[in-house]
């Protein structure tokens, strides 16, 4: 880390952590990484998020917050800027708020605002990106720090770290994946904050976007290809708002897949046609789709047809 980041009184940092994730994650990371620096965390914002998706997950950052560090939940971000005058942070680090951080409240720190995103941008933008790196089969995703403009997730990048995406991956073993890895991201991204470094630009004939799902999505269709309908059922991830898995008619039966293996297989094995069963077990149900079979694995009873 360099000297120039806590070499002396004045150059410690007052720090406001803006975050809406379950347990306070954000908040204790950013405490692990600041504490041996000698910065401070002043304050600590959060929110039960906009009306049409509101989120409980706020409370948990409270009950998570030590009682010596003051927090504000809010449902006014237009409120944002005068709160943060009054803490007088010197740098503003962002992870999973869920609303639009007006400018006049970006501009308040003196050395920025910057945001944890769980994507490699300038791909997968916006709140749903680990479930659309499953819905598009992504080889890989990551995290990226990086400096917070008035649009979203556009701002330079400060670092960034990628993780690979398997087929038994999801948004559980992704976050095991790259747990670990982000104390280290965020150092490097303070390390270029203290030097003044406004970050890389991103590239934005890469961008892509996530918008929210389309209601049709969670209903299986199994004359889709298998690795398609295994993207589709583990999309569905259940992580905040995002319900688990997608429904499937299996022999007169609606299920809910929660998981599914590919098989190595090529080609229509059983000469079945999309939709039937060539083997069920307590454990397992093998179904034809339009290309080759796909083991379920977890599944629920649903409404029946």
């Amino acid at each position: 880390m360099p000297e120039t980041l806590n070499s002396s009184e004045n150059e410690r940092w007052r720090v406001v952590v803006l975050s809406n994730i379950q347990g306070g994650l954000v908040y204790h990371l950013v405490a692990e990484v600041l504490r041996p620096l000698g910065h401070t965390i002043v304050g600590v914002v959060t929110s039960p998020g906009p009306r049409q998706r509101r989120d409980q997950a706020y409370l948990e950052v409270v009950a998570s917050t030590p009682p010596d560090i003051e927090v504000l939940i809010t449902t006014r971000p237009s409120k944002l800027a005068p709160v943060l005058r009054a803490w007088n942070p010197d740098l503003v680090i962002v992870g999973g708020f869920p609303w639009k951080i007006p400018r006049e409240a970006l501009e308040v720190p003196r050395l920025g605002t910057i945001n944890l995103h769980p994507a490699l941008l300038p791909r997968l933008r916006g709140r749903l990106s680990f479930e659309w790196a499953f819905r598009n089969g992504e080889s890989e995703t990551g995290f990226t720090v990086h400096r917070m403009a008035p649009e979203f997730d556009t701002g330079p990048i400060l670092a960034q770290v990628a993780v690979p995406i398997d087929d038994e991956d999801n948004v559980g073993t992704l976050l095991d994946k790259v747990g670990p890895l982000l104390p280290g991201l965020l150092t490097t991204a303070l390390e270029r904050v203290a030097r003044g470094e406004s970050g890389e630009a991103q590239d934005e004939s890469q961008a892509t976007e996530t918008p929210e799902f389309e209601p049709e999505w969670r209903y299986i269709d199994w004359s889709r290809p298998a690795r398609t309908i295994h993207n589709q059922v583990r999309s569905w991830t259940g992580a905040r708002l995002m319900p688990r898995g997608a429904f499937g008619d299996i022999e007169g039966d609606r299920l809910l897949i929660l998981r599914t293996i590919p098989r190595d297989e090529r080609g229509d094995m059983s000469g079945l046609p999309p939709g039937s069963v060539i083997r069920r077990a307590a454990d397992s149900i093998l179904v034809q789709c339009g290309d080759e079979p796909l083991r379920i694995v977890e599944w629920e009873r649903a409404e029946s047809l």
